[in-house]
């Protein structure tokens, strides 16, 4: 009785197993070398197989007709959202002063921000720097074009996104791009004079330093107390590096201006640094370029 009950538990262990294998087909040669036996549990796998097929066929009948279901109430209910979304949309726009036919202009205006920033972007340091003016600019204008109706269009809210992100890289690249000893601009309007100019908080915060502003543009400033409307003046970032002589002075003279030493008495830096030029320090020329050592 033990024997016949093992045997009977392996049966059922190993019938589903074969029930669920693959079937191996056999070709017509291979079929007629069996025995009747092993023809009749190759039918028996056949059969088996063929149930097997025919309900997993029946099962994705069902499935499919449950899924059409599904995609057709889908996509109901996304004809339904798309025409409230068209709806919402066209009164957005409404609501923006927008029409449509402004969108492709929109479109084109951020390809070409993003064009010009991705070009800039991948500028060399010193590249990026000879376009600081255009750069600038651009930005001002982005600023503002930003702040219009059109940057609240749903279609461009990522693209403004993305821009920001970009703008943000680029201010960043031309920070490390900028020189230690550079020019800003600055015109001149009605009522102003050197110490005023200089006083302004975006100069430098303090009249006292009108004469920086004066020998940086000497060339064009004959009288530090005349300036005349539009002209364009040269603002000085930084400390030089060389300095060109103008009549009357010397080296202390030039050692003590703010922007090179602060202090005559520093004047032997300079001698030391451009005795291939100068013979005598008490005799300097004007048009002569110095070299101004920084530590």
């Amino acid at each position: 009785m033990r024997k016949i009950t093992l045997m009977l538990l392996v049966t059922i262990m190993v019938l589903p197993l074969l029930l669920n294998a693959e079937v191996n087909y056999l070709s017509e040669e291979d079929y007629k070398s069996l025995d009747k036996k092993e023809r009749l549990s190759y039918w028996e796998r056949l059969e088996n197989e063929m149930v097997d097929l025919q309900q997993r066929k029946a099962d994705a009948i069902a499935n499919k007709e449950k899924y059409q279901k599904d995609i057709d109430e889908l996509d109901k209910q996304l004809a339904e959202t798309g025409t409230d979304y068209d709806n919402e949309y066209n009164e957005i726009i409404e609501i923006l002063g927008v029409s449509k036919s402004d969108i492709p202009g929109v479109r084109r205006k951020l390809d070409e921000y993003n064009r010009k920033i991705d070009n800039w972007n991948n500028l060399s340091d010193s590249e990026i720097w000879n376009y600081k003016k255009a750069i600038t600019e651009l930005i001002e204008e982005y600023e503002t074009y930003k702040n219009t109706n059109v940057a609240k269009i749903p279609d461009f809210r990522g693209t403004f996104s993305d821009l920001d992100n970009k703008i943000r890289g680029l201010k960043t690249n031309l920070q490390n791009a900028r020189p230690k000893y550079y020019f800003d601009n600055y015109t001149v309007e009605t009522g102003d004079f050197l110490s005023k100019i200089s006083g302004y908080s975006f100069i430098y915060n303090d009249p006292e330093k009108w004469g920086i502003i004066y020998r940086a543009n000497r060339d064009q400033i004959k009288d530090p107390n005349v300036l005349n409307v539009g002209m364009v003046l040269n603002i000085p970032r930084g400390l030089p590096y060389s300095w060109k002589v103008y009549r009357g002075e010397s080296l202390w003279r030039i050692a003590s201006y703010p922007e090179v030493y602060g202090s005559g008495a520093q004047w032997p830096k300079i001698y030391r640094e451009n005795k291939d030029q100068i013979k005598d320090p008490n005799l300097i020329y004007p048009n002569q370029v110095f070299r101004i050592p920084r530590d």
